[in-house]
């Protein structure tokens, strides 16, 4: 059954980061970052094919950085002058038939492909990417190339910064390391069964429509486990870059939507804490009635007794003790002095 659109995009963008992050070694042993962002096949106004199978050669372009709908941003390439060339899915055999100087074209700051090389008098054709438009973005049709040795109608197309060109080298001067890359088939070159056909031949554990690995169903129609998900504030991981992760994208609680550690918030007002609040009489710190601020913080009348220093009806005296012999008795009555 045929992927939706989007997750062919989905599919198609995991096998090109997968294929730039593939390193091969030069003389050199450069320990070079390899190169960041992505690149499609597209139809000449941006728009993608299922599964990307092609009704002809001259129906395929290249398009680099976002997907449609997905910011500049998404996936883009560095600002910079890049070459392409197709090949065979290994990327032994190149098919590319005119001059590297020919396939050269620009990637502005945004992040899309803006200009091809005009200057050389054999740029390829362009289309205009509608999605992204506003920022100036073109596509470059793949052709001249000729026709896939793979049995199966399958292409690949290779994207290089100019400056990481080694002829000689790599894939006819394509590193591996250094390069983003894209599969994709031409329907009257297929012959028979084919695995990304989208039905499950004999031989195969399974064919989800496409050639790319990493979604379940690998290039070569074997099962796959899923890749894990990528770690993210709010997972409950503490992660790289994270102070701290309580499994939510709240704020407030002691660790942000950003996953950085707040100070605790304040404990609620109470009845209790020592201090008067709204809505409280009193407050002495405790909850114990009968000491004047009861257990709800309300004041408490204080009952007459003798020696409380205060005379009460009944009261002859009350010289605040319960003490005989002193002029004022336990039972706050008058008595003679002694001496």
């Amino acid at each position: 059954m045929k992927k939706t659109l989007q997750l062919v995009l989905s599919t198609v963008s995991i096998t090109a980061l997968a294929a730039g992050c593939i390193a091969e070694s030069d003389e050199a042993g450069s320990s070079k970052v390899s190169l960041t962002g992505a690149v499609f096949t597209t139809l000449p106004d941006g728009s993608r094919v299922n599964a990307n199978i092609y009704d002809d050669k001259e129906d395929v372009y290249l398009d680099g950085g976002p997907g449609p709908g997905a910011p500049s941003a998404a996936a883009a390439l560095p600002e910079g002058d890049y070459y392409f060339q197709v090949t065979d899915p290994s990327g032994r055999t190149l098919l590319s038939t005119d001059d590297i100087e020919c396939r050269r074209f620009h990637v502005n700051a945004d992040g899309v492909i803006d200009m091809v090389d005009a200057s050389t008098g054999c740029a390829h054709l362009t289309g205009t990417d509608s999605d992204h438009a506003s920022l100036g973005a073109i596509t470059v049709q793949l052709m001249p190339y000729a026709d896939t040795p793979n049995p199966g109608g399958e292409y690949k197309v290779w994207v290089t910064a100019v400056e990481d060109y080694a002829p000689g080298r790599g894939r006819h001067g394509f590193l591996p390391r250094d390069s983003k890359t894209d599969n994709f088939k031409i329907r009257a070159h297929i012959e028979g069964p084919y695995c990304g056909d989208g039905n499950v031949d004999a031989g195969e554990e399974c064919d989800d429509g496409n050639n790319a690995d990493g979604d379940g169903c690998s290039s070569t129609c074997t099962t796959e486990e899923p890749p894990p998900p990528a770690p993210y504030c709010g997972d409950g991981n503490h992660d790289a870059g994270e102070e701290c992760d309580d499994g939510n994208n709240t704020d407030g609680d002691g660790c942000s939507s950003d996953c950085k550690t707040e100070a605790p918030p304040p404990p609620a007002p109470c009845c209790g804490d020592g201090t008067v609040d709204a809505g409280e009489e009193c407050d002495d710190g405790n909850l114990i009635d009968g000491d004047g601020c009861s257990a709800m913080c309300t004041i408490e009348l204080k009952a007459p007794c003798c020696g409380d220093g205060i005379l009460d009806a009944g009261e002859e005296c009350d010289d605040g003790n319960l003490t005989d012999g002193d002029g004022c008795s336990s039972d706050c009555e008058h008595e003679p002095l002694t001496y």
